[in-house]
């Protein structure tokens, strides 16, 4: 238990120091999500999420 705590310690640690990293690509998804559902339409996207169902 104690090297679980150790690591997300740590892993928070990381993320805080090098935050646009982790950031971009959460960002990059969004924006591309935001492109598909604008210009594609949003029975697409819901066809996915149906299908995953």
């Amino acid at each position: 238990m104690r090297k679980i705590a150790y690591i997300i310690k740590e892993m928070f640690k990381m993320i805080r120091k090098h935050r646009l990293s982790f950031l971009a690509p959460i960002f990059i998804i969004l924006a591309i999500l935001a492109f598909l559902v604008y210009y594609i339409g949003p029975a697409v996207i819901v066809s996915f999420i149906y299908a995953g169902v």
